[in-house]
């Protein structure tokens, strides 16, 4: 009797059990921004029951036992555990905050933690952007390991990764993993064109990876990865300023509303009577983003962003000017002009489990517009001793283009392999144009009125095509080992009508210019254990002549494309309990056949494809979380930039360093977060620039410089308030210095400001 007793206890106590199961349902954002959380695994602890979140955060799990742990996963975040019946209906999760666990998704389209990579990559989180709160991108570029993005002024830049300071197509910059301009028409200011309010983090690759991305991705290639809408609906308005003229007001609005997601930001910012004469600009930006459930397995995103800019053009400062700190303009009339309007819609269907398609259809327009000082020649020349030394010669010019496009990718990941093949499709009709202006030249070096004429220079139209094909394996030879192959066929053609004739100074006849490329990328990736992996990898790049480079005032189209061939390895280590993060890389970058802009005799310059070069460095980044309040962060690189064969009109320069390389450069930031006051921050920031040479012949170097800002920042409930102060100890400084047979031109940089800003959240 007491067995039937017992098995009749057991099957109502079995029953009861089964009975206390609850459906779970809800959402699952970041804690620091708020945004919903896709693709995130939620399971009953100790079982293989689960689902995963979608593109709005939201999951359902059914028939879960009340007396079970259900689990919250997420690569790169903290994982988070509660009792089924504790649940709450929105789960905010942390970001892990060393630079190895986070996800980066620039290196291969899809989520890998950053040690699992086998590239040199560098991720700028939320967190940081939120801390950092810059008014360029360069405050925070520069705090990744071998960045200098050179400022020069009102957002104007050149930039320098694995190569000198430079205004060469050697860069690649990506917005959601789009090109925001199309091959040919690189402009060494496009960060212009980038919304800073859009943004939810950056991630830099340092080397070449045109195996992927194609032309232009030799330098480095930096993806702009902007926000998602917010969780529940969210709402912000901002102010900040300074002591030197600048001003920033903007507003933002998200959410999400059953299936779809919605983000939209709008935002001034501009210069009224900064220290520097003629300097002023203005910019007005808007953002919207659209993101749609479709099904179970298939969601769609939109985004539009849209630019509109127009700057004072300062120019540099010849060495009276600058060493005298004499800051009114020697230019009066000098500005740019830019609009840019982007577009795409890229819909992400998951077949199955192992099989992810992706398409994205894009468009772009751009018109820069500008009286360069750039283009400003005297019509005196100080090495005959001729012309007259009132007299200068520039342009008025516009370069314009729209893009219509497509990015087509399909993913398989099996038990050891993952290979994506993919297509890209760019048409860019672009057109140029440049009207000859005479300008006077006071006695003082002032550049103060200018006439228009009737002369055109240049009028030109150029249709771009691109078509690229790709494809990308990896294979997991053990839990340790994991081998890559990438390769990229692109085929490019220029297709130049003249509007002008052949004795104009771009008289260049009418042709089309085919470029093919083929570039391959192979390494590995071996984790010794969770805390040290080393990585190896060979990859060519390519870049073909710039338009501008091929056509403008040229009477022949004769230059080639420019390929580099890159070896790089590397190790990313962990030591003391992820206490100390190193992440450190060696590279050796060739180049045959670079463009170079050579003077000729009556001191013009011309582009050829003269020279051969060497690019190699080490390059280090080191995180210390000392403890939970105090981490100290160390980013650089030690190069050299050399010419390997380079003999210009008879001189030689081969052996000789390029201009504009300095041999190191460092960042380094004391970050403090204190425990008895919560949601506040201090951060001491120093960057460092080596002496360099100015010119080819490294007949005078410029000393370089080091810089200190201080940036504090307090949160109370709804409002945010912060203050920086940019060039801490008012250093006098150059940005950057070069030297020409006009003379020495040199960037001041900014003067000491104290930028404080304001901003206030509500739901």
């Amino acid at each position: 009797m007491k067995q039937i007793y017992l098995i009749l206890s057991l099957i109502i106590y079995s029953l009861n059990i089964t009975a206390q199961q609850i459906d779970l349902k809800g959402k699952v954002i970041d804690a620091q921004t708020n945004e919903a959380l896709m693709g995130v695994n939620v399971y009953i602890n100790g079982t293989n029951k689960g689902t995963t979140t979608d593109i709005t955060g939201k999951y359902l799990l059914k028939n879960v036992p009340v007396n079970s742990i259900v689990v919250f996963d997420y690569t790169g975040y903290k994982t988070k555990q509660f009792p089924a019946n504790k649940v709450p209906k929105i789960v905010k999760m942390t970001s892990k905050p060393d630079q190895l666990d986070k996800v980066v998704i620039t290196a291969g389209g899809e989520r890998q933690r950053r040690k699992d990579v086998l590239i040199s990559i560098t991720q700028i989180s939320a967190k940081e952007l939120e801390e950092t709160k810059p008014i360029t991108l360069e405050e925070v570029l520069n705090k990744t390991p071998g960045v200098m993005m050179v400022d020069l002024g009102n957002e104007q830049h050149s930039m320098s990764i694995r190569q000198p300071i430079s205004y060469k197509s050697v860069f690649l910059y990506l917005e959601d993993g789009i090109p925001i301009r199309t091959t040919g028409v690189f402009n060494h200011n496009a960060l212009i064109e980038i919304n800073h309010s859009a943004l939810k983090k950056i991630e830099i690759i340092r080397g070449p990876y045109s195996a992927i991305f194609g032309s232009g991705a030799i330098g480095g290639a930096i993806n702009f990865i902007t926000k998602e809408p917010s969780a529940t609906p969210q709402y912000q308005v901002y102010a900040m300023g300074n002591n030197v003229g600048y001003r920033k007001i903007g507003a933002s609005a998200s959410g999400i509303f059953n299936k779809t997601g919605v983000l939209a930001s709008i935002d001034y910012s501009g210069r009224r009577n900064g220290y520097r004469e003629h300097s002023d600009y203005d910019k007005k930006s808007a953002f919207v983003k659209m993101n749609n459930q479709l099904s179970d397995k298939t969601y769609l995103k939109t985004a539009i962003n849209y630019i509109d800019y127009k700057t004072d053009m300062t120019g540099g400062l010849d060495s009276l000017y600058f060493y005298g700190q004499d800051y009114s303009s020697q230019y009066r009339f000098t500005y740019r002009k830019v609009k840019a309007l982007r577009y795409y819609t890229q819909l992400i269907s998951n077949l199955t489990d192992e099989h992810q398609v992706k398409a994205s259809i894009f468009a772009r327009y751009n018109v820069v517009g500008q009286n360069p000082h750039y283009r400003i020649k005297d019509d005196y020349k100080p090495w005959t001793g001729t012309g007259d030394p009132h007299l200068a010669h520039g342009e008025i010019n516009e370069n314009k283009f729209y893009s219509v496009g497509t990015i087509l990718e399909d993913t398989y990941k099996l038990k050891k392999w993952r290979i994506t093949k993919g297509v890209s499709v760019d048409y860019s009709p672009n057109s140029y144009y440049a009207k000859y202006i005479r300008i006077h030249k006071t006695d003082d070096a002032i550049y103060d009125s200018y006439q228009e004429t009737d002369s055109l220079k240049t009028d030109y139209k150029v249709n771009l095509l691109n078509i690229g094909v790709y494809a990308n394996a990896e294979y997991k030879v053990s839990p340790a080992l994991k081998l890559l192959a990438s390769a990229r066929l692109d085929n490019i053609n220029y297709d130049y009508k003249n509007n002008l004739g052949s004795a104009a100074f771009s008289g260049a006849p009418d042709s089309n210019n085919f470029f093919n490329a083929f570039t391959p990328k192979f390494g590995a990736v071996y984790q010794v254990n969770n805390n040290l992996s080393f990585y190896a990898n060979y990859s060519k790049g390519f870049r073909p002549p710039e338009v501008g480079e091929l056509y403008r005032g040229v009477k022949v189209p004769v230059l080639e494309p420019v390929y580099y061939d890159n070896y790089e390895g590397g190790s990313w280590i962990s030591l003391f309990d992820k206490k100390l993060i190193l992440d450190l890389s060696y590279y050796v970058l060739k180049a045959e056949n670079e463009i170079i802009s050579v003077k000729l005799d009556d001191g013009s310059r011309v582009n050829q494809n003269v020279a051969q070069t060497t690019h190699q460095g080490f390059e280090f980044g080191v995180q210390y979380f000392a403890t939970k309040e105090f981490s100290l962060k160390v980013d650089g690189a030690v190069s050299t930039h050399k010419f390997d064969v380079y003999t210009p009109k008879g001189h030689d320069y081969s052996g000789n360093e390029m201009p504009g390389a300095p041999k190191l450069i460092m960042s380094s930031e004391l970050k403090y977060h204190p425990a008895f006051l919560k949601d506040a921050y201090a951060g001491l920031e120093w960057f460092h620039v080596d002496p360099y040479y100015m010119d080819e012949a490294n007949t005078q170097k410029y000393e370089g410089y080091d810089v200190f800002n201080l940036r504090l920042g307090k949160r109370f409930n709804q409002f945010k308030v912060w203050l920086n102060v940019l060039n801490l100890t008012d250093k006098f400084y150059a940005t950057s210095a070069s030297k020409s047979a006009w003379g020495t031109s040199y960037r001041p940089g900014e003067k000491r400001s104290f930028n404080l800003g304001v901003s206030y959240s509500f739901k």
